[in-house]
């Protein structure tokens, strides 16, 4: 397991990551942003973080999987980059996924199976910025829109160029209007 030790106000929490994630941050005291979800049972609260909204995203969806908890949703994601998982998922390539470390061809078919085609994830528009797409289709999907109907929607919005040249002069809240519209239909 990979630990990501975050200073804030004099408090210091230790955070459980990806070997992806925390290869992307920055050095130690460095500003950085990190994106959380906290894990609460009855017996244990623990962080987890990630370096963008897109791979905490995926985190959260593999926790969806029957068997498949925190611990085994680190492992895949620190033993794949989430574009590897990702293009395995939708090609359904079980070796893939089954190279893993403890991760085995019955739970990798499970996670195909269970997963394929319902992700929320985005992938990255020719700006480079991941989280725009990610976090304009958590909104919708937190709202009750279907994740797979949004990212179809979405990709129809930002193909045409007057969408594009909102996005590039910071203008989110324009596409989500548009989304909100289209998906109402």
């Amino acid at each position: 397991t990979e630990y990501l030790f975050l200073e804030n106000n004099g408090l210091e929490w230790r955070i459980e990551t990806t070997a992806q994630s925390l290869n992307k941050l920055p050095g130690v005291n460095q500003e950085a942003r990190v994106f959380l979800f906290l894990y609460h049972k009855e017996d244990a609260m623990k962080l987890y973080g990630f370096s963008s909204d897109r791979e905490r995203s995926v985190f959260l969806d593999l926790l969806k999987v029957n068997g498949v908890g925190p611990k085994a949703a680190l492992k895949i994601l620190s033993g794949l980059p989430v574009d590897d998982f990702l293009s395995s998922l939708q090609n359904e390539d079980v070796a893939s996924l089954s190279r893993i470390p403890g991760l085995g061809s019955k739970t990798a078919q499970k996670i195909i199976l269970q997963l394929r085609g319902k992700l929320a994830v985005f992938n990255e528009d020719d700006e480079g910025n991941p989280d725009i797409g990610d976090e304009i289709t958590a909104s919708l999907a937190a709202m009750g829109f279907d994740k797979k109907e949004i990212k179809k929607v979405l990709g129809r919005i930002l193909a045409e160029k007057e969408n594009k040249d909102l996005l590039e002069q910071g203008n989110e809240q324009e596409i989500m209007r548009k989304a909100i519209m289209a998906l109402s239909r």
